[in-house]
């Protein structure tokens, strides 16, 4: 059975090869998917590593969260515990209003307070 994992906090040297080495310690790896921003062309910092069986991804949980590598403290999440980008941004104020750009102006729309 695959588990995947979130690998956060990583550095824009790292690739897909470098993250193989790393993993393939711990187990069988059969996919790694490196996020990367399409407009700069550079890793996000994260990326999604699918482990074979759970004993591989158990060993990577165990022993590599919070492992620097390359300079950095990177993180081992199972792909359901990783941080979600909704839940890392920011609380709108109490009387600040977004709206939604990018649509046409007959579906502009106000969120609620």
């Amino acid at each position: 059975m695959n588990t995947k994992l979130h690998v956060g906090n990583l550095s824009a040297r790292v690739t897909e090869e470098g993250l193989h080495f790393l993993f393939s310690k711990k187990g069988a790896i059969t996919e790694i998917k490196l996020v990367i921003e399409r407009s700069a062309g550079r890793s996000r910092a994260f990326a999604i590593v699918t482990m074979a069986a759970p004993e591989g991804a158990e060993a990577a949980l165990r022993d590599l969260h919070r492992h620097i590598w390359n300079g950095r403290h990177i993180t081992v999440n199972t792909v359901n515990d990783a941080p979600h980008e909704k839940e890392l941004s920011p609380e709108p104020r109490a009387n600040e209003k977004s709206i939604v750009v990018g649509c046409p102006a007959n579906h502009l729309a106000l969120l609620p307070d």
